[in-house]
């Protein structure tokens, strides 16, 4: 996204162009459901060409050097294997559905990431997240709805994005513990190619994709990995922290109103309360830890 040189020493119009690419890398990524649910396909197929194809088409974000030390080497094999469970369970939880449901389930991370600073970083962590974190249970829970008290499509869905929100977490925790000795191309690239590799043994276990399937992955792996990552990374040395992690909630909405508009998903009459509560908590702790 290029800037106007004029742009440039004017900070304020700086912060502007950065907020505006962070906003539009969060919108992409809301649309996830509907490329996963086009593609007609689900199982350990899915985020392994996803994660296959970010490692592919990124590859020019690399430096013209391997990682150097064992540190490095480790944060990127840690972050692989939490990104590929990650995706597992949040893709898996698109193609199931109700798209809401997953999206906001696995708005989760936020909370946990606040939560799980003590044991990956060595830092305090905000004392709003205890608060948060049962405020976040019950929106979930109206988020289910009657589907909480039973074994329905929702409730699995609901594990399912709570699921891939842990480790998601623990994911943005390591790579932010070792980002000083690697860098963003590096963190890119090199964690997808190895989530691809350590999910590749699981994917006989599915039926072979077809090719219109692929295709539609790759189309959103491209979008919303290779060129949404990129704008969001451009977008965040522009912007402060807080404004960074309030501007990624526009990705639940979209993927929200993607969910109701393209495919029509019955609610729970409590879900609306439940959303709010989860991104009402969400946001309480990211503008705390930013604050601190």
């Amino acid at each position: 996204m290029p800037v106007p040189t004029s742009d440039i020493t004017n900070p304020a119009r700086h912060a502007r162009w950065g907020a505006w690419a962070i906003a539009l890398a969060a919108c992409i990524w809301g649309f996830w459901g509907l490329a996963i649910r086009a593609s007609g396909l689900s199982g350990p197929h899915v985020p392994c060409i996803v994660l296959a194809t970010i490692a592919i088409f990124g590859i020019p974000l690399l430096p013209r050097r391997l990682p150097r030390g064992r540190a490095a080497w480790f944060a990127l094999v840690a972050t692989g294997a939490t990104d590929a469970a990650n995706a597992l369970l949040y893709f898996e939880a698109l193609s199931r559905g109700p798209q809401p449901v997953a999206v906001l389930s696995h708005y989760l991370a936020p909370i946990l990431v606040a939560l799980f600073t003590p044991l990956v970083l060595g830092t305090r962590a905000p004392r709003v997240a205890f608060f948060a974190l049962p405020v976040s249970v019950v929106g979930l829970a109206l988020l289910l709805g009657p589907d909480a008290l039973t074994l329905g499509d929702a409730l699995v869905t609901g594990a399912l994005g709570a699921g891939s929100a842990v480790f998601y977490a623990l994911q943005i925790l390591i790579q932010k513990r070792f980002s000083d000795r690697l860098t963003a191309g590096e963190l890119l690239v090199w964690h997808a190619a190895f989530g691809a590799l350590m999910l590749l043994p699981f994917a006989p276990t599915a039926p072979a994709p077809h090719l219109g399937g692929v295709l539609w992955l790759m189309g959103g792996a491209i979008a919303g990995g290779c060129v949404a990552g990129t704008v969001f990374l451009w977008g965040l040395g522009r912007v402060t922290a807080a404004t960074a992690g309030v501007l990624t909630y526009v990705e639940p909405l979209v993927g929200v109103l993607v969910g109701l508009v393209a495919f029509g998903e019955p609610l729970a009459a409590t879900a609306p309360l439940g959303g709010v509560l989860i991104l009402g908590a969400g946001l309480w702790v990211v503008r705390a830890a930013a604050r601190a």
